[in-house]
């Protein structure tokens, strides 16, 4: 049956008669490709959508790819029958028009079997745009029996090579239809056909059709019942409440897709320094665990989102891309780190172990034990990202506080109890909040802490939202003409230390039930050094030691609250000072516990399960929420935009189907 596809492209375009009217209709065109020649079919149809599509219509095309050993290091194995994902297609070869060279080299880098540094593809969804051909595409990866119930889409056309292609996913048919849009699509042979009508017209169906396209090959046409796709000319205006890591990256991935995007926080007033202000670096870092678990896969997720959304951004917002040495220790999240790299056998280039001298060697400082090194690590100045998100011309800027949201005539309104009278701020069908530790309170005061049943009787809404948690933590930088030693790559242990941004180096960081009023503490400097000393050699902090303990930092450098101090610290993936932390300055006065060093202070705002939430609020339609993203910021700000864009925008989701309910609202 696979040589069907030799002829796919005449097959195809005979179907697509039957899709003209499809393809015009819709802002997002989804194809699921269950194919061998992956790369074929997806040369095949790009061509297709550039000559018949709208101008702005986007094709997504979503494929699964087995291999025998998930975390292997030399790359995945695959069956003789199928073509690489790197495959040139033909057309390609044989005098190219003008204009599908690019196309050809678009595609080799999305169907790629390794990431832009070379590391093979790890189990997951993985995605990858070319915004320029109007081209995504979805890869899961691993055996198709257990991700493709991880899928969550609205898939409008389906093609299938023959029936070894679904033979290990369980209900195939039923599966299909759950992922199925209102007007299905799916071009196949007529032996895979067979289950799908049956199972179609079991559920009942609006309309089915079978046309005949070249055998063995059908078009199967279904009208199913369900809700309609957003309209090509729906409203696409969004209101977040929030301008810090949560609220700029839902913002730039809406913004991204063509929304016109409001963003309002008291932080972003003219008068005001901006979100995360004096926040001078923080560091982004892969967490990992034996049982790759949930929050180990949704790391992992969200470093790929990440690296994919900032690659393009400069120093000024990535300092470094030198990667992090996690260093063992005997709790928290890196006590099982080494018996997790030997026993998940990682690519060497996403992670691998390092003794104390080669450690040493990765990160500039000589440490005291072994640890393991991150090569997709990296240094953010935490409040330069987010100017360069909310830059974006589709978006706009509002320095009001929105204290409560409720539902009005024309949408969600956003008001502030900022003056006697409550004021509108404005009206919106789509409103997220990300305003971290304060989204409880704005709950609460719009009434969505509690949901009535359809018998009447009311429940608590969301109650890990609700009893989210505040902790408060303090950052450090130290000049590096006072270190004998600077880092090269992120150091993490009980502490963090960081490379330099603006001749500082960020140390990290502190965990406190609450803040300091007067931000910054020695006190809270001392514990940091206590925390990160024990894992270095003793001379990397001797000279902070010592200015800690005498309270005299070495002359001609800058102290805190002198007038030449530079802008302050960071937060960071690992033990870091949270999303949407508020600024507290240095103090001038001499008072005992003033800090030694310049720093930054800052809140998390935590979930029970340290897990993130954003998603749709179920009870509250056009309701959305980002936050929760503890001392994970980075890590999960460009993927929770992006899934909750791709949900607004009826576009394949960027994450499997269980990790998206572990995030959910609760």
């Amino acid at each position: 049956m696979v040589d069907a596809l030799d002829n796919f492209s005449d097959v195809l375009e005979r179907a697509m008669v039957h899709l003209q009217q499809s393809m015009q209709r819709e802002r997002v065109f989804t194809v699921l490709v269950l194919t061998a020649k992956r790369a074929q079919v997806a040369a095949t149809l790009q061509a297709h959508w550039q000559r018949h599509a709208p101008a702005q219509a986007q094709l997504h095309l979503v494929s699964f790819e087995a291999n025998a050993n998930p975390f292997a290091a030399t790359g995945y194995e695959t069956d003789d029958s199928t073509d690489t994902v790197s495959a040139v297609p033909r057309w390609a070869t044989d005098n190219p028009a003008e204009g599908e060279e690019d196309v050809h080299t678009a595609l080799t880098a999305l169907l790629a079997m390794t990431d832009d540094t070379g590391v093979p593809l790890l189990p997951g969804v993985h995605r990858f745009e070319a915004p320029a051909h109007r081209l995504t595409v979805t890869r899961f990866i691993g055996p198709s029996a257990q991700t493709f119930s991880q899928l969550v889409a609205m898939v409008d056309l389906v093609l299938v090579d023959s029936t070894s292609q679904i033979a290990g996913i369980t209900h195939y048919a039923d599966s299909l239809l759950r992922i199925a849009a209102p007007e299905l699509a799916v071009l196949a042979p007529q032996a895979v056909l067979e289950a799908l009508q049956q199972a179609i017209r079991s559920k009942g169906a609006r309309g089915v059709a079978l046309h005949s396209v070249a055998q063995p090959w059908q078009m199967l046409l279904a009208q199913l019942h369900k809700p309609a796709k957003p309209s090509a000319a729906s409203d696409r205006t969004a209101w977040v409440v929030g301008g810090g890591l949560a609220g700029a990256g839902v913002a730039y991935a809406l913004a991204l897709r063509g929304w016109q995007v409001h963003v309002t926080d008291p932080a972003l007033a003219p008068d005001q320094p901006g979100p995360q202000a004096g926040h001078l670096a923080a560091a982004l870092t892969p967490l990992i665990s034996v049982d790759d678990n949930f929050k180990a896969r949704l790391s992992r997720a969200g470093v790929y989102r990440a690296h994919q959304r900032w690659a393009d951004f400069g120093p000024d917002i990535i300092p470094s891309r030198s990667g992090t040495l996690e260093l063992a220790r005997s709790k928290g999240h890196a006590r099982d780190l080494l018996q997790a790299v030997r026993a998940m056998a990682y690519p060497q280039g996403w992670v691998r172990l390092s003794e104390p001298q080669q450690a040493e060697q990765q990160a500039g400082v000589a440490v005291l034990r072994p640890g393991a090194y991150f090569a997709k690590g990296m240094t953010v100045s935490p409040p330069n990202l987010i100017r360069r998100l909310l830059s974006h011309p589709n978006i706009v800027c509002h320095g009001q506080q929105v204290d409560a949201v409720q539902k009005g005539a024309q949408g969600w309104q956003l008001r502030s109890h900022g003056s006697c009278e409550p004021l509108v701020i404005a009206e919106c069908d789509t409103v997220i909040l990300a305003a971290a530790a304060r989204t409880p309170a704005l709950l609460a005061a719009s009434g969505l802490d509690q949901q009535t049943l359809r018998s009447g009787r009311t429940q608590a809404a969301m109650p890990a939202i609700m009893s989210m948690d505040t902790l408060a933590g303090q950052v450090m930088h130290v000049p590096t003409a006072m270190l004998p030693q600077v880092p090269v790559s992120v150091i993490g242990a009980e502490g963090y230390f960081l490379p330099p941004v603006q001749g500082q180096c960020v140390l990290g960081s502190t965990y406190e039930r609450e803040p300091a009023a007067q931000g910054c503490t020695r006190l809270g400097q001392q514990h940091i050094v206590s925390k990160l000393a024990p894992a270095l050699d003793a001379a990397a902090l001797q000279p902070v030691v010592d200015a800690l303990s005498t309270g005299v930092p070495l002359a001609g450098l800058p102290q805190a609250g002198s007038r030449g101090e530079p802008a302050a610290v960071g937060e960071t993936n690992q033990d870091a000072v949270g999303d949407n932390a508020t600024t507290a300055g240095t103090p001038t006065s001499q008072q005992s516990d003033a800090p030694l060093f310049t720093g930054w202070a800052g809140s998390r705002a935590v979930i029970r399960g340290r897990l993130p939430a954003f998603g749709p609020v179920r009870h509250a339609p056009g309701l959305w929420l980002a936050c929760g993203y503890a001392s994970h910021g980075l890590t999960w700000s460009a993927l929770a935009g992006d899934v909750i864009a791709a949900m607004l925008n009826a576009e394949p989701l960027p994450l499997e189907r269980d990790l998206l309910q572990a995030v959910a609202p609760r």
